[in-house]
């Protein structure tokens, strides 16, 4: 599937305040780029066309400690507007419970109910009709279907539907006899050699709710699902089950009057554990999704129409536990994704249009999966998933990042990675690490942190400091592999915030709520506190190697001073009082400039060497600016913007020169953009200026120039025919309007049809 994004890139040139009001193109995904260099550098933030066929899931972990997890659903319990989970565990103490959403998908655990023995399934419906969203449980263990209805307030009323249905395994809610009441479908599973029955249970209708079971079938000793859809297209329910002892998949059609005779659709799919209905090809009939765990088997049975059904294998799938089919990649095609107990990883296969499927493993571990159903989660267009884990004791989510193709979640740090020419940037809000390619294409490195903050690379290793969860502390991965490699979590650190390194093998990290600096060397990962007091909520951290001292940013003094720490003694030296609030990130350039950045002020502000004079202000207009990192290959300052999901890559040049604010063009438009012919060029000039405008190609080439002299004060709009300096036709393709002034520039790119 392909995806394009069209970005305005803007280069200028050197120091004071840089404030720009753009209105030159707009896109669905744009983004402001704030910059200072005159030409050359085309740094291209983002591919202008990009083709990628893997959809992104990032897996957000609702809860670790839900022991032998069985069952889980997604629906709004209480009717607030977003999505709740409810899980059932199926052990001889289980549980249902609901874990509510608070609209920003963090979850708060409320148990329904508890003490009961081993509840294998859970269905949410209102089945009273009464407005509120009930809960039908089957309790493996005790043999008993359960009816809680939802009171409206939270609480819920206990019925006992059946007391005595040997192996009561799985819930299936649907109007059974067409009367306008959900009934309840249950398949029965069992140990002891009973015949295990696929029966339903009327819903009379009543106030409280009175139920009737009818018999479908005793076929089964272990019917571990059932499933009821209209197979056969005339209108009433119809219903899907399959025996795992007998190996069998069987439909029973109903003749409008429920009364159901059977038919075979596999005898021979071993182990098979879940059936379940789409129209996987959507031709107007319902087909059939099999996952057998014994014979570790995933297919799709297509139906003819006739209700004949081909099976369709997709391959080995250890322990497959589920399979179940939506548009995940939104093409228009159903898509397919499931849960194995055998693997470590969920699955999802794409369908490419003509039921070819194409399998894609999930990046991130989940272990002994027992089920996955698809959610909006986030209310982006897009189909997320949740999942339960039987040993892992897990409830994730996992956010379908489809839709929205910027990965970054909170940015805090960013790191060049020249061996691999890419940016790696920590996405506090997600816990994941994203690599940015030289075209602007993001994609994850790892993820599975919480919170990671600051980052460094020694080395082939990436640093990387998360607090909370499994993995907290200071954890480093192989670049090449993006394998871990290191982990280390020092006595007493809570909230690690920055990472730098010496040339004699140690970390440095700063302590952001406990004002201290950890030491830890790399070899035996053997660690101490290197600084115990006299800081204040230490921020940014750089090795200053010509003076072999660290740097250290104070965020919460209201001077806000830069520290210097003596390597060999760690004394503390007061370098410089910023006067800046809310300071965060530190860095320096190759004349020994110190870069620092204010999420108050969102401004960069830089010192020269000797820290004597009044620091300029680099770059202004940033949104929440957090660990800066200057890039000394190409003079590039990156600037992760923690509010608004981005990053900032600011080419820097050393012209001596500083900008006149009220000579610089503003309110510059280009229209139409993308264009054929003409161009449209407009701005204003805030006073008199010699103004250059050039068109340049992507290779840098000199194509046109379209102004070369001095202008007064006023509003100005000219043309470019698309002709180059020949007056040739130039070619389609990616061009660069270079706004030259007085050495100040600015750039902005365009496309030619």
């Amino acid at each position: 599937m392909k995806k394009s994004f069209l970005f305005l890139i803007i280069f200028l040139t050197t120091p004071q305040r840089v404030t720009l009001n753009v209105g030159f193109v707009q896109y669905p995904f744009s983004s402001r780029r704030r910059g200072l260099k005159p030409l050359i550098t085309f740094l291209l933030l983002f591919s202008c066309l990009l083709s990628f066929t893997q959809t992104e899931f990032i897996q957000h972990e609702v809860t670790n400690s839900f022991t032998k997890g069985a069952d889980v659903i997604a629906v709004d319990l209480d009717q607030d507007g977003d999505m709740d989970i409810i899980g059932v565990n199926s052990h001889t103490s289980a549980e249902i419970a609901w874990w509510k959403n608070n609209g920003i998908n963090e979850f708060t655990k409320i148990t329904i109910r508890d003490n009961l023995n081993k509840v294998r399934s859970v269905r949410a419906e209102d089945v009273n009709d009464d407005g509120h969203i009930d809960l039908v449980a089957a309790v493996y263990g005790e043999n008993r279907i359960i009816y809680l209805e939802n009171n409206g307030d939270e609480t819920f009323s206990d019925y006992e539907v059946d007391a005595n249905f040997v192996g009561a395994h799985t819930i299936d809610l649907k109007d059974v006899d067409d009367d306008g009441n959900l009934d309840i479908l249950c398949s029965a599973f069992d140990y002891y050699y009973h015949n295990g029955e696929i029966a339903w249970w009327k819903n009379d209708g009543s106030s409280p709710v009175g139920w009737t079971k009818y018999l479908i079938s005793d076929r089964f000793q272990q019917s571990p699902f059932i499933f009821g859809d209209d197979m056969d297209g005339d209108d009433d329910l119809d219903v899907i089950a399959c025996g795992e002892l007998n190996d069998e998949i069987l439909w029973w059609e109903n003749n409008g009057n429920e009364i159901f005779t059977e038919h075979m659709v596999d005898s021979l799919i071993s182990g098979i554990h879940t059936v379940i209905a789409r129209d996987v090809d959507l031709d107007g009939d319902m087909d059939i999704l099999a996952a057998a765990c014994m014979g570790s088997q995933v297919a799709w049975y297509e139906n003819d129409g006739l209700q004949q059904f081909t099976k369709h294998p997709l391959g080995y799938s250890a322990g497959a536990l589920w399979l179940d089919a939506t548009d995940l990649d939104n093409d228009g095609d159903r898509d397919l994704f499931g849960a194995s107990m055998g693997a470590n990883q969920l699955a999802w296969w794409e369908n490419p249009g003509n039921q070819q499927f194409v399998k894609h493993n999930f990046n991130s571990t989940f272990t002994q999966a027992f089920c996955v159903v698809p959610v909006m989660m986030d209310n982006d267009n897009d189909t997320d998933l949740v999942a339960i884990g039987w040993q892992s004791n897990k409830i994730s989510w996992f956010e379908n990042k489809l839709e929205d193709p910027n990965l970054l979640n909170q940015p805090e740090s960013v790191i060049y990675d020249s061996a691999n020419n890419r940016y790696l940037v920590s996405s506090f809000g997600s816990g994941c690490i994203v690599q940015i390619d030289s075209l602007g294409y993001q994609s994850y490195f790892t993820y599975g942190l919480v919170h990671v903050a600051g980052l460094h690379i020694t080395g082939n290793t990436l640093f990387a400091a998360s607090y909370q969860g499994p993995d907290a502390g200071i954890v480093g991965y192989d670049l090449t592999t993006a394998d871990m490699v290191f982990k280390v979590k020092p006595a007493g650190l809570s909230m690690p915030n920055d990472i730098t390194s010496d040339t004699s093998g140690f970390l440095y990290v700063t302590e952001y709520f406990g004002d201290k600096i950890y030491k830890i060397r790399i070899s035996d990962s053997l660690s101490s506190v290197f600084v115990g007091t006299g800081l204040n909520m230490p921020n940014g951290i750089i090795y200053d190697l010509p003076n072999n001292r660290l740097l250290v940013m104070n965020e919460a003094w209201a001077n806000a001073p830069i520290v210097a720490v003596d390597i060999e003694d760690s004394t503390l030296t007061t370098i410089v009082e910023t006067n800046v609030s809310s300071t965060d990130g530190l860095t320096t350039d190759n004349n020994g400039n110190t870069y620092f950045s204010s999420w108050a002020t969102n401004k960069i502000y830089r010192y020269d060497e000797s820290f004597t004079n009044p620091p300029e202000v680099v770059s202004s207009g940033h949104s929440g600016p957090a660990d800066i990192f200057f890039n000394k290959l190409n003079n590039i300052l990156a600037v992760p913007n923690f509010n608004s999901n981005s990053v900032d890559f600011i080419p820097i040049t050393f012209t001596g020169q500083n900008e006149n604010p009220e000579r610089k063009p503003d309110n510059i438009h280009s229209f139409p953009n993308p264009f054929n012919d003409r161009l449209n060029i407009s701005f204003y000039l805030t006073g008199n200026t010699f103004i250059k405008i050039v068109i340049y190609d992507i290779h840098g080439n000199r194509i046109a120039e379209l102004i070369n002299k001095e202008l007064k004060k006023g509003e100005y709009s000219i043309t470019w025919d698309g002709r180059d300096k020949n007056n040739s036709n130039a070619p389609s393709g990616i061009y660069f309007v270079i706004f030259d002034f007085k050495n100040h520039f600015k750039t902005y790119k365009i496309i030619k049809h």
